[in-house]
């Protein structure tokens, strides 16, 4: 194989040609983002129960659903948090388990349960897919905290309009809350208690399904939405009403506020209250570009956000993957510039020139092979390129410098690019499998951290596989090519005044090594001792290609 693409005319050319064609064409598909992509692995469900108390929510929806889950084959860990009106179960699937077989379980389970309280609305079941942060917003300013909320609630729903964003989460504020707060002394003077209250409350704040029309065309579903939410509808409430059509009402009664369940559960920014939007791009897509997106619409928001309102990016991850990328780029540079440096001060331009030229054929390669195989560009798959980075080119210059010695020994340039490649083929193999069995293993590691190491040996494999091939295939061709044009001619100029330098230089260390070397054989095998004045000598002794050495004393 070595000897048919060394000594064929177009075959290697034809090989790296389409490593750089499919490199260029397959570089755009090639997603950019933090992290690998790690497939779901758990279930969320979510039960609305309008009007229910977080406690209430616990004992009546949680409880059964961790009861009804507990004999699914597969579930590792079930985490159901309750909150007002809301029901939300994570159930965690064991390593190893069917997805699909998981997911229709769960569905099963919730659906057989037939003891929800009649408010209880349809059980959602989906696949809760990981997130990818790409930045967290503050916005601060002069406001009340229920302004600020509002405001943010309004940014939220303007960021999911950005392409690739899919989620927006505001944090900063505790869950809000109606607090009704009534004298007992009042409740007693109209004859009302503190259940009477909430009923009263509960039967005028409702949002209700009342079922379906049908018509010729169409379906259509119907609801009672006559749920108040703020502090003025609900002061409108009507408490006590009389036969003459006289009211009291909540407001006349009780103190209404609007306000956040915990007081302590705020952030600061700058001094100033603040609300925190996180934002989370879609699966598929880049980064890079999600990030651009959102700064071009912040920008935009703070010609129309109100005076004294601050908009600031806190958080940008797509910085940490623009910088890993600009640091591969340069060692991928600087690696192709100290390798025609010191390959053309030894070898001359053009055999450098090739020797380096298969550092980006084989990243073209394994671009290509990333974006059919569905890898991106993250913290991950860069370190294994810059981790091949240095092995690619120790394996290169190693058959180019082999190549280069038969070549000087006299054979024939394609006889010296196969026999060069092939003598030294054992090692290269030989630490490529080392590589192998070193990084192999993070592949074998379990969990999330399992499916994020081991696209690192996937990656780094890749890479080193498709070098091997261009060490082995293509470069023997080109630096055959090479010494051919070389035969015959002589250097000159620059090149020419540092080869006689190098060859000088050599001849003499190579002289004072062998004046070294033999100096030393004869002071330690031929010394002796003579009676001639206490005085011990040594044999003159001859070394060949040197000055003769007169015997010391």
């Amino acid at each position: 194989m070595i000897r048919f693409f060394a000594g064929h005319p177009t075959a290697a050319n034809l090989l790296m040609l389409a490593f750089l064609a499919v490199g260029f064409v397959f570089a755009p598909a090639v997603k950019r983002q933090t992290f690998p992509e790690i497939p779901p692995n758990s279930v969320q469900v979510s039960i609305p129960f309008p009007g229910a108390a977080a406690q209430e929510v616990e004992e009546a929806l949680c409880q059964r659903v961790e009861e009804a889950v507990s004999s699914i084959d597969d579930l590792d860990e079930t985490d159901c948090e309750a909150r007002e009106s809301l029901a939300s179960a994570v159930l965690k699937m064991r390593d190893g388990g069917d997805l699909d077989r998981f997911l229709d379980d769960v569905k099963t389970q919730v659906a057989a349960i037939d003891d929800f309280p009649d408010d209880v609305e349809t059980p959602l079941v989906r696949l809760r897919q990981p997130s990818d942060l790409v930045a967290a917003i503050a916005v601060a300013g002069p406001m009340d905290p229920r302004s600020l909320k509002a405001y943010a609630e309004r940014m939220k729903r303007g960021l999911l309009g950005v392409p690739g964003v899919a989620r927006v989460n505001v944090e900063g504020f505790s869950q809000r809350q109606i607090r009704i707060e009534a004298p007992a002394s009042t409740l007693r003077q109209f004859g009302l208690g503190v259940r009477d209250l909430a009923n009263a409350v509960a039967s005028q704040s409702l949002k209700l399904p009342a079922g379906a029309v049908e018509t010729r065309d169409a379906t259509v579903l119907v609801r009672f939405d006559d749920e108040r939410r703020d502090s003025r509808e609900f002061e409108d409430l009507v408490v006590v009403a009389s036969e003459s059509g006289a009211a009291v009402r909540l407001g006349d009664i009780a103190v209404v506020t609007d306000r956040f369940e915990k007081d302590e559960a705020k952030d600061f920014f700058n001094g100033q209250r603040t609300a925190f939007l996180g934002v989370e791009k879609g699966k598929g897509d880049d980064l890079l570009e999600v990030f651009d997106a959102i700064t071009a619409w912040i920008e935009e928001e703070r010609q129309r956000a109100p005076p004294g309102v601050v908009l600031d990016v806190t958080r940008d991850v797509a910085s940490v993957v623009r910088d890993r990328l600009t640091m591969l780029l340069r060692n991928g540079v600087q690696g192709l510039g100290l390798v025609l440096l010191v390959m053309w001060l030894f070898f001359g331009l053009r055999y450098s020139f090739w020797v380096a030229a298969g550092l980006p054929v084989a990243f073209m390669g394994t671009i290509a092979a990333m974006a059919m195989t569905g890898y991106s560009f993250d913290m991950v798959t860069m370190v294994a390129l810059m981790i091949a980075v240095g092995l690619m080119m120790d394996d290169a210059i190693v058959i180019s410098e082999n190549i280069a010695r038969h070549h000087a020994a006299g054979r024939p340039p394609l006889e010296a690019a196969v026999e060069g490649a092939r003598e030294v083929a054992p090692g290269v193999l030989a630490s490529y499998l080392t590589t192998l069995a070193v990084f192999g293993a993070l592949a074998f590691l379990r969990g999330n951290l399992g499916t994020i190491l081991a696209v690192l040996p996937v990656i780094l494999i890749l890479t080193l596989s498709l070098s091997l091939v261009e060490a082995f295939l293509i470069l023997p061709h080109h630096l055959m090519g090479t010494l051919r044009a070389r035969e015959g001619s002589a250097a000159r100029g620059l090149r020419a005044r540092f080869d006689a330098a190098r060859f000088a230089r050599k001849e003499e260390v190579l002289e004072a090594s062998l004046v070294g070397g033999c100096l030393i054989n004869a002071l330690g095998r031929d010394q002796h001792s003579g009676e001639d004045g206490g005085k011990t000598y040594g044999r003159a002794g001859h070394i060949p290609g040197a000055a003769n050495v007169p015997a010391m004393e």
